[in-house]
C-alpha cells in the first residue's frame, strides 16, 4: 500500500511509498544523523514521523538532537514508539524505540572522556530482545580533520576519533563480552582508508571480536554512500562476535536507507530533513528457519579478508566468502 506524505515547504504533495527495509523475521536498528533537528520545525517533524512510521524498525539511534522539546514532540506524535534524548550538548543524541520493547536501560558511559568525545557522551541502550541482552552504543564523533592520523598531536581531529574508538572498545572488552553489542552513529570517518589514517584500527585490528558491519558499502555506487554532500560514507554499525551469526547476507543485511528517493530528490530531503542518510541492519531474529537446502546448494566461489582483499582460508582469520549464487557468507576457522 502506497502512502503520501505532505510537505508544506516549499513542494505541495510528494507520493510517498514503502521504504524496503525492515523485515518481520529480523530485529532491525538504524543510526540516522538528523542534521540539527528539526532544521524546517514541524515540517521537519512530521516528514520524520510519517518515514519512521514507514520504515518500521525497532530500534532508531538518532544523532544532531538541536531542540529536545522538539523531539518531545516528534515522540508524543508515534503511537508505537517511545523515546530518550539527552540534554547536555547543543547537538544531542537519542533512542527512538518500539513501546512494545523491553528496555531496561539508557544512559552515557566515559563520561570522563569529553574531549575525545566532542562533549557527546556515548548513549547506552541495555535491552532484552527474545530472551538475549543487547547493549546498544549511540554515537557522534568529532568532524572535520585533514584525512591524516597524527598521533603526536592530542588536538588532532583523526587522532580523537582514533581515541574514543580505542576508549569504546576497551570499555566494550571489560564490561559487555557477554552480551550482544552494536556501536553505531555518524563516525565521521571513513573505514576504507589506509592502516596509518584508518581511526578503526583498534576495531579492523581485532576482526576475531568486531565486525565493522557496513564495511562493504562504500565499494557501491556513491548513492548509496550515507553522507552524500561530500560524498562520503560516515555513517557505520560495528557489531561484536556474538551477532556475527545474525547477519546471514551482510550485502544485503546492512544498507544505507534511500529515503531521498521516497521525497522525490536528495536536494528535497537535505533542505527538509538532513545531509545524512540513514543506515540500518537486519539482524536475523531466528536463525534456525533458514532453509538448510538452500545452504547446503552454495559452491564457494572465492574468500576475501576484511578489506575486501583475495585471500585463502586461514585459521582464526574473519574472512567473507563469495558463493557461485552470488550470496556472502562470513567464515571463520577456529584453531
Amino acid at each position: 500500500m502506497k502512502k503520501t506524505l505532505i510537505i508544506l515547504l516549499f513542494f505541495p504533495c510528494i507520493l510517498f511509498s514503502q521504504i524496503d527495509f525492515s523485515n518481520q523475521n529480523s530485529f532491525d536498528i538504524i543510526s540516522w544523523n538528523l542534521e540539527w533537528f528539526p532544521k524546517q520545525g514541524s515540517t521537519t517533524v512530521d516528514s520524520v514521523k510519517q518515514i519512521i512510521e514507514v520504515i518500521n524498525a525497532e530500534i532508531i539511534g538518532v544523532q544532531e538532537i538541536s531542540s529536545v522539546s522538539d523531539f518531545n514532540q516528534l515522540i508524543n506524535k508515534l503511537d508505537s514508539y517511545n523515546g530518550y534524548c539527552t540534554n547536555t550538548s547543543n547537538l544531542n543524541l537519542g533512542y527512538i524505540y518500539k513501546n512494545t520493547l523491553n528496555i531496561d536501560s539508557i544512559y552515557t558511559i566515559l563520561n570522563s572522556e569529553s574531549y575525545f568525545f566532542a562533549g557527546r557522551f556515548p548513549l547506552v541502550l541495555e535491552m532484552n530482545y527474545e530472551g538475549e541482552d543487547f547493549v546498544i552504543i549511540n554515537n557522534h564523533f568529532k568532524c572535520c580533520g585533514d584525512g591524516i592520523l597524527d598521533f603526536s598531536d592530542n588536538t588532532d581531529e583523526e587522532f580523537r576519533r582514533f581515541s574514543a574508538i580505542s576508549l569504546l572498545k576497551t570499555y566494550i572488552d571489560s564490561n559487555y563480552s557477554n552480551k550482544n553489542v552494536l556501536i553505531l552513529g555518524d563516525l565521521n570517518d571513513l573505514v576504507e582508508e589506509s592502516f596509518n589514517n584508518n581511526v578503526f584500527m583498534p576495531i579492523i585490528n581485532d576482526s576475531i571480536n568486531y565486525l565493522v558491519a557496513d564495511k562493504y558499502i562504500p565499494n557501491q555506487n556513491t548513492a548509496n554512500w550515507s553522507y552524500p554532500s561530500w560524498p562520503s560514507h560516515l555513517d557505520h554499525i560495528i557489531i561484536n562476535k556474538n551477532l556475527f551469526d545474525n547477519l546471514i547476507n551482510i550485502y544485503q543485511d546492512v544498507k544505507t536507507i534511500r529515503v531521498d528517493n521516497y521525497l522525490g530528490s536528495f536536494q528535497i530531503y537535505d533542505n527538509i530533513i538532513s545531509d545524512h542518510l540513514p543506515v540500518g541492519v537486519n539482524l536475523s531474529s531466528n536463525l534456525t528457519q533458514i532453509n538448510e537446502n538452500y545452504i547446503n546448494k552454495k559452491i564457494t566461489k572465492k574468500f576475501f579478508n576484511f578489506f575486501g582483499q583475495f585471500s585463502h582460508p586461514q585459521k582464526n582469520t574473519l574472512l567473507i566468502k563469495v558463493n557461485d549464487d552470488g550470496t556472502v557468507e562470513k567464515q571463520v576457522i577456529l584453531d
